[in-house]
């Protein structure tokens, strides 16, 4: 699977993971679950971007496409300041579901910028063979961070500092 198909999937998975939150409701437990979903697979999708994707986007010489970067890497930033706070609230406490939104919002922006700007950029700039090769490290990336669980996301166990 080429890179961009990989990150791709990541990004429909985590909107699969807001839509579940949202339809939650009064669920404190499950809302817990849940953001504990969308943080490790937040997590886990920025830690193989900025360790695999973004360096080799960066490498190419087109400026749009390392501008791309830069801000892809603001955001993720922003969406770790999002998730820091989060975590210091219950899903019972006012102020949770607005920082929810505020989370949902910056991360669907994120991946819109991606899909729309970044992407187009590699696959113009990046050989198909590349493209592959990078998927190929990022699912071994992820698979690592996992503690060997190919298929999907597993828990990361560093810590809230990987970005989104």
């Amino acid at each position: 699977m080429d890179a961009t198909t990989l990150l791709k999937n990541d990004h429909d998975a985590v909107r699969q993971l807001f839509r579940a939150f949202s339809e939650a409701g009064g669920d404190a437990e499950r809302r817990r679950s849940l953001y504990r979903s969308i943080r490790q697979q937040i997590q886990t999708h920025s830690r193989i971007e900025e360790q695999v994707f973004y360096p080799a986007v960066m490498r190419v010489r087109a400026e749009p496409a390392r501008e791309a970067v830069r801000d892809a890497l603001e955001e993720h930033h922003h969406v770790d300041g999002l998730l820091a706070e989060i975590d210091q609230l219950e899903p019972d406490e006012a102020g949770y579901f607005e920082k929810m939104r505020v989370l949902q919002e910056s991360v669907e922006r994120h991946i819109e910028d991606e899909e729309s700007g970044m992407f187009a950029q590699a696959r113009i700039h990046l050989t198909d063979e590349r493209l592959e090769r990078l998927g190929h490290d990022m699912a071994l990336l992820r698979e690592s961070l996992s503690g060997g669980e190919p298929a999907g996301m597993g828990e990361r166990t560093t810590g809230a500092g990987a970005r989104a």
